[in-house]
Parts: structure tokens; C-alpha cells; sequence
């Protein structure tokens, strides 16, 4: 499975890139400087978010290490090891906290990556700084793309289908989201033309 992951990776990548370009009208389409050119903001995108979940998911272990008295170290180190149902509270929160958080460290800086897409700049703090004062209109979107995503895969679970059939129905809201991010990146960047 992992052998054709990266190949795959690669080509949706490309075409992504390749169908926001067409959006924005910007020819070639299939342009490999701006394709290597946002790469940079990608990069930053996956390893901030991949920082900010591992601390998510690390941060239910800090009262351990925070030298309060072992009685509390080891009912919270049963609770921690308990049963699913007791660690769901603790999934719902991580899971809440990043909802809260997504809009800083996903949606606003993939507006970067459609910026070095069309060839202007891919910097995280321009696009930080272009968004500045509209976090709930971006914790809105984040909202809505979150319970349409539970929402379509709780349905596909209830009906009993399986993971394909929840991605076949998730592929045309994930489109619908790009262009949702793509009118986003035209409201706070394009006038700058």
C-alpha cells in the first residue's frame, strides 16, 4: 500500500495545484515553478500542523510530569489507561481545541499556498497579515467543513457502507471546500492586481 502512496500523492498534488490555477485563471496551468514555488508554503503548512497535533496529543500526559502528589499520579495514570469511553473525553476535547485552532494553522496559511500558487507570495505571515481581524469568519468555514465532513461519514456508517464509499462522497465536498478557499484567496488577495 505505502509503495503507491507517494506516486499518488504526487499526481493529486499536481492536479490540484493544475485545477486552482484554471480557477484562477492563471496560464500555464500546469506551471512547475509556481508548482515547486508552493511546495514552501505546503511544507510549513504540514509540519506546523503536525507540531501543534503532537503537543494536542501529548498535552493530556502534562499533569504528570508537573510533580503534584502521587496519589493524583496514579489516578490519573489509571485514568489515562482506562477504557475507551474514559479517553473519548479526552479525543473530544483534542479534537475541539484543533477545531479551534484551524483556522490559524490550516485555513489562513492555505491561503498562502494558493498565493505561491498563482505565482505571488507564499509567506505565511503575509497571508496572516492579509486575514487579520477575520478568525470567525475562518472558525466559521472550519466549522462547516467539519460537520458536513462527520455528518456525510456518520450517514455512509449508518447505512453501513465502508471508507471507500465515505471518500467517494467526501471527493465532491473537499472540491466544494477548494472553491470555497479559492473565493476566500480572491476576497483578500486579489486586490492586490
Amino acid at each position: 500500500k505505502s509503495l503507491f502512496f507517494w506516486p499518488v500523492l504526487f499526481v493529486v498534488y499536481i492536479l490540484w495545484g493544475a485545477c486552482l490555477r484554471y480557477y484562477l485563471r492563471r496560464r500555464p496551468y500546469f506551471d512547475w515553478n509556481a508548482l515547486l514555488n508552493s511546495l514552501i508554503p505546503s511544507t510549513k503548512i504540514v509540519v506546523l500542523s503536525v507540531v501543534v497535533v503532537s503537543v494536542l496529543v501529548l498535552l493530556p500526559m502534562a499533569p504528570l510530569f508537573m510533580n503534584v502528589s502521587p496519589e493524583f499520579n496514579a489516578a490519573y495514570g489509571r485514568f489515562l489507561q482506562g477504557d475507551f469511553e474514559q479517553k473519548q473525553i479526552l479525543i473530544w476535547m483534542t479534537d475541539v481545541v484543533f477545531l479551534f485552532i484551524s483556522p490559524i494553522i490550516a485555513y489562513r496559511p492555505f491561503l498562502a499556498w494558493i498565493s505561491a500558487l498563482s505565482g505571488r507570495s507564499g509567506s505565511l505571515r503575509f497571508a496572516w497579515g492579509r486575514t487579520r481581524g477575520n478568525y470567525a469568519a475562518f472558525l466559521l468555514i472550519a466549522i462547516m467543513t467539519n460537520l458536513s465532513i462527520i455528518a456525510v461519514r456518520g450517514l455512509i456508517l449508518f447505512l453501513g457502507g465502508d471508507d471507500y464509499v465515505t471518500l467517494l462522497f467526501l471527493a465532491p465536498l473537499t472540491i466544494y471546500f477548494n472553491v470555497v478557499s479559492a473565493k476566500a484567496y480572491e476576497f483578500f488577495f486579489l486586490e492586490i492586481e
